[in-house]
């Protein structure tokens, strides 16, 4: 049986000026001649029930109408249109003091306020006592009320409305006043009245009070009440829209719900939280500073059901943030620009999205692979999946990326992408640290030369999309085609198909893959130089051209700090892929040592060399340096490793005139990875390389089914 109906309730109050603004428009000559100048409408079109029985909690920001209808309900106020029914008694603590006389003593009071919520002189005898110990006020009782402190009055007023055995109990931010204990004692004896089969409306601002005293929750917003089907839902829609006014807005579009507050973007698909609590937001980074665009002052500029924009000024930048956001078609469309206050030079860009753990498949153009697992030794972010600079024709692709969840989640799949411009954006994925947990995908932009000074005015930076599939296997339809789309021009210059074996080299590493499912993680197959006490990886070289005829690809990259090329030639082979790297040496130079390795996933388990075999270890958080795992570093020419449902991976020297001692190695936690390497040390002095030509390695990588 429902106690409190509520039908379609409006409430518009008249605006109010101060005591001041008395000419103009509202002012005092419109007051004489009864002129009309204004409303406020608190509540619009409200209506609910409220079972007998049932804990129903109001949240909202401060001016979304709670206590107006709070009072309405209480009978305080009347609405300007609609209709509420209460059935039963009903005890109200709305406000600090309401219905106390200041100049009568609390005793005097207890019994007037009672009175007026329906109480008889006998019946208020009888619970008298229990409603001064309850309260603690002790001796004061005989005190004029006005003497008594904030806490005083709500202990007093919140220990007569619950002795008054209402049908309907009615509060409104009360268990923030007072000591914890008071708190406590609340919270305990609304337990009793839910116990009791009381009826309770509860606002407050506490929203853990909320989620343990309520049965059900609703949201109101600038007078409107949403609706959520769970308490927890309607709380984390709430939360995602926490701030100032003027810098939140909430637009919808069919089964799509965003918020945009504060320099954070938060996504609902069918009441579900598609982002994580971090949603998405941007960051900027100049001289060495990194600058959050949630640590900017946001207004939203325009607003409309579906679509806003906001201006965000930083606050240690001469910046403005412009975002244009818009639901359309399952889509979320997100230009982003730039305003220079004054001239100024940016370093990175990076737009980051936080998705939930439940996704668990990333795709990226032609590459694809399964999230690992987020452990409490994860301290710092994780690199999943890296895939910079693989679209090498940012003219004509554009870069997209998708995500999938479980197979049992409510979550829909995403397909992100973004329109090029002439910053050089790119995707990549990685596993948040434990106590963020979460998914992440950044689309940053590293700026070099001019690119990096923004001259005063706007700039437009880039135009991102996010779309939410409601069905899985369309979005599957969808990213394949996308990935057909761009393996023609990826093929042409830098990728290998042999098999179930592909391979694709991308500025000094070469990722590999075993029937579409990519084994090498992190840095994949890479080359590394110790000069002059550096370390020069094959990643970090100026990569100059690259080329393929479909049996063979070759590279060149050039050192930024020494005199030397890296030519790279990748071949198909028997049973995976030959591997020579040669170096052009324009001036002789010294090499304390180099190696050839390969970075496979954390799930391989063991590995094997020439000389000896064993288990690859846990990672060590206290080690911040890479560590060797065997024992033996006689020469050798072969390092195989092998995991559960992995291919058996096997790094080969294949030439006689270079020694190399094949070493097992475990990666530090951050990077999470395992390792063969080919490593070419000297005891005999450094390794010297005069001008020209010099084979760097010559090997094979090998690739077999998983072991049984």
């Amino acid at each position: 049986m429902a106690v409190v109906e509520v039908d379609n309730v409006t409430k518009i109050f008249p605006a109010r000026r101060g005591a001041r603004d008395l000419r103009g428009r509202g002012g005092l000559g419109d007051w004489i001649r009864g002129t009309k100048t204004g409303t406020v409408t608190a509540l619009q079109n409200i209506s609910l029930t409220v079972e007998a029985g049932e804990s129903l909690g109001i949240i909202g920001r401060n001016g979304s109408g709670k206590s107006t209808l709070l009072s309405i309900i209480a009978g305080v106020t009347l609405p300007t249109s609609g209709q509420v029914t209460v059935h039963g008694r009903v005890a109200s603590l709305l406000e600090l003091g309401a219905g106390f006389h200041p100049m009568l003593t609390g005793r005097e009071n207890v019994y007037l306020n009672a009175g007026l919520l329906g109480m008889r002189h006998e019946q208020v005898d009888e619970v008298f006592d229990r409603i001064v110990e309850f309260s603690g006020i002790g001796e004061f009782i005989d005190h004029p009320i006005d003497t008594y402190s904030s806490g005083m009055y709500v202990r007093i007023g919140f220990s007569i409305a619950v002795h008054t055995n209402p049908d309907v109990f009615l509060a409104d931010e009360v268990l923030s006043v007072g000591d914890e204990e008071f708190q406590r004692k609340c919270r305990q004896k609304i337990g009793e009245l839910r116990e009791q089969k009381k009826t309770i409306i509860f606002v407050s601002h506490d929203l853990g009070i909320v989620n343990s005293l309520c049965e059900r929750v609703v949201l109101l917003d600038r007078g409107r009440m949403l609706h959520r089907d769970t308490v927890q839902k309607t709380i984390s829609f709430y939360l995602r829209q926490v701030g100032r006014d003027r810098g939140v807005h909430t637009f919808t579009e069919g089964a799509i719900d965003a918020v945009q507050c504060d320099g954070r973007i938060s996504l609902f698909y069918k009441q579900e939280e598609v982002t994580a609590s971090h949603g998405i937001n941007m960051f900027l980074e100049s001289l060495g500073q990194t600058h959050l665009s949630t640590s900017a002052e946001w207004e939203v500029t325009e607003r409309t059901p579906n679509a806003c924009t906001a201006r965000g000024v930083m606050t240690r930048l001469p910046i403005a943030l412009i975002w244009s956001l818009s639901l359309q078609n399952q889509t979320l469309r997100w230009s982003i620009a730039l305003e220079a206050l004054r001239e100024i030079n940016l370093d990175i860009i990076t737009i980051m999205f936080h998705w939930p753990i439940a996704y668990d498949h990333w795709h990226y153009g032609r590459l694809s692979g399964k999230f690992q697992e987020i452990n409490p030794s994860d301290t710092t972010i994780n690199i999943a999946a890296v895939a910079a600079d693989v679209m090498p024709n940012r003219s004509t692709v554009m870069p997209m990326t998708a995500v999938f969840p479980e197979e049992q989640s409510l979550l829909p799949p995403l397909i992100t992408s973004f329109e090029q411009t002439r910053y050089p954006f790119a995707f990549f994925w990685a596993n948040s640290d434990y106590m963020t947990y979460c998914r992440l995908l950044f689309a940053d932009a590293h700026l070099i030369g001019q690119d990096r000074l923004f001259t005063p005015g706007r700039h437009e930076l880039i135009t991102l999309e996010v779309s939410l599939w409601n069905d899985r296997d369309s979005a599957k339809e969808q990213v394949t085609r996308l990935r057909n789309e761009l393996r023609s021009i990826l093929n042409a210059d830098r990728a290998l198909t042999h098999g179930p074996f592909s391979a694709y080299l991308e500025e000094g590493r070469l990722r590999l893959a075993y029937q579409e499912q990519e084994f090498t993680s992190f840095l994949h197959f890479y080359a590394s130089m110790l000069v002059q006490q550096l370390w020069n990886d094959s990643h970090n070289l100026h990569w100059i051209s690259a080329r393929s005829d479909g049996q063979r690809i070759e590279a060149v990259g050039e050192s930024r700090r020494f005199p030397f090329q890296q030519l790279w030639e990748v071949e198909k082979a028997e049973a995976g892929f030959a591997i020579r790297i040669w170096l052009d040496v324009r001036e002789a130079f010294d090499v304390q040592e180099y190696h050839a390795s390969i970075v496979l996933l954390p799930a391989y388990a063991s590995w094997k060399t020439d000389h000896e075999e064993g288990e690859f270890t846990p990672f060590d958080p206290q080690k911040d340096t890479w560590i060797h795992l065997n024992k033996t570093y006689a020469p050798g020419k072969r390092a195989e490793a092998w995991g559960p449902n992995l291919p058996v991976i096997a790094l080969e020297a294949t030439t006689d005139d270079i020694l190399f001692r094949m070493t097992p190695i475990n990666t530090k936690l951050e990077e999470k990875a395992r390792v063969l390497q080919a490593l070419r040390t000297s005891s005999a002095g450094p390794i010297h390389f005069e001008p020209g030509r010099h084979l760097y390695f010559s090997g094979k990588i090998n690739i077999a089914p998983p072991r049984t």
